[in-house]
């Protein structure tokens, strides 16, 4: 079962990099046999996940059928809720099996807890009863779907994964912030497996939270503490949302959390988020960087002043996964 699980996934991944395809050039890609391939294909389109569409022209012999992957057939929902100064908000964004958005919206709360995700859940299950699985960004620590702390107080110490869970009766996958957009940062830039990376976000008069990527998968911790970069002892006798106001203390301090981040893990690119990098900023943080650290082990340093994007491709790429099986084979 689990080898068959792997090759219906081969199969679909073929089917969704191009429009049409065939038994033969399925075959000829998955390296799978061609009977395989038929009764993969054979109980997708059973489904509807896969349709059977026009013969192929004939060139004498007998013309061959095609296939299309059926990018509607399921969608994915992702919610993630943020705070940014006074301003707390819940994005949504609903994304059929190709990962190309169908919806957008962004909804202001003046707080933010497991009831306003119900409601806007059960806003988008109306629009969209085709969703399968929702995927949730919190800005807190996550541990197995359990919200410990997190800067929203009624969503902090909540078992949010079951709760949901248990009122809709979908897949759920809930992340970290810093994390899901670390994920997506790396897939949209096509990092290698073995490059690693880590993405600093400065919220506005808050604690700066970090994600880390490594041979492609987030480094969570122990106990789902990685990445909290705040308490890194710096020795400093301010808070963080007043460091944003001193600019030579901010990148002072940015700059000691890269060096510490740098000596553990190396990593190829550290992504700065936050309206607080501006130019100079950035400049005086290279340059300490590069004072710091011998030259052949500098990390380069990348501003990624809006987060959404990302953010939004970690937590999509998460729950899609969700509907593919959950082996993987790898090379020694």
């Amino acid at each position: 079962m689990q080898l068959k699980q792997i090759n219906v996934d081969l199969v679909k991944s073929v089917l969704k990099k191009e429009k049409y395809h065939t038994k033969t050039t399925i075959a000829s890609s998955t390296g799978l046999s061609v009977a395989t391939c038929g009764n993969i294909l054979k109980e997708l389109v059973a489904t509807g996940e896969v349709q059977e569409v026009d013969l192929c022209p004939s060139t004498g012999g007998r013309p061959a059928r095609r296939f299309v992957y059926n990018k509607d057939f399921a969608y994915v929902a992702i919610l993630y809720a943020r705070r940014e100064g006074f301003y707390h908000t819940i994005t949504c964004v609903v994304s059929n099996l190709l990962g190309e958005e169908i919806y957008n919206n962004i909804m202001e709360h003046d707080d933010i807890g497991l009831h306003t995700f119900d409601q806007t859940i059960a806003m988008l299950l109306k629009l969209y009863p085709n969703i399968k699985v929702l995927g949730i960004g919190v800005p807190g620590v996550v541990h197995d779907g359990h919200v410990d702390m997190c800067d929203f107080k009624k969503l902090s110490h909540t078992p949010m994964a079951d709760h949901l869970v248990n009122k809709f009766g979908l897949k759920v996958i809930i992340e970290n912030d810093v994390n899901s957009t670390a994920l997506g940062f790396y897939h949209k830039h096509h990092y290698a497996m073995d490059e690693s990376i880590a993405y600093l976000y400065y919220p506005i008069d808050d604690n700066p939270g970090a994600g880390i990527m490594i041979n492609g998968r987030i480094l969570p911790g122990e106990s789902h503490f990685a990445g909290e970069v705040s308490f890194l002892p710096l020795g400093l006798e301010v808070n963080y949302n007043k460091i944003q106001s001193d600019r030579e203390l901010l990148s002072s301090t940015v700059a000691k959390t890269i060096q510490a981040i740098n000596c553990v893990i190396n990593p190829k690119s550290v992504i700065l988020s936050g309206y607080c990098f501006l130019d100079d900023i950035l400049e005086s943080i290279q340059t300490q960087i590069s004072q710091m650290s011998p030259s052949p082990h500098v990390p380069e340093i990348i501003h990624d002043l809006h987060m959404h994007e990302s953010y939004v491709c970690g937590l999509t790429t998460m729950a899609l996964e969700q509907l593919s099986c959950n082996i993987q084979v790898v090379e020694k």
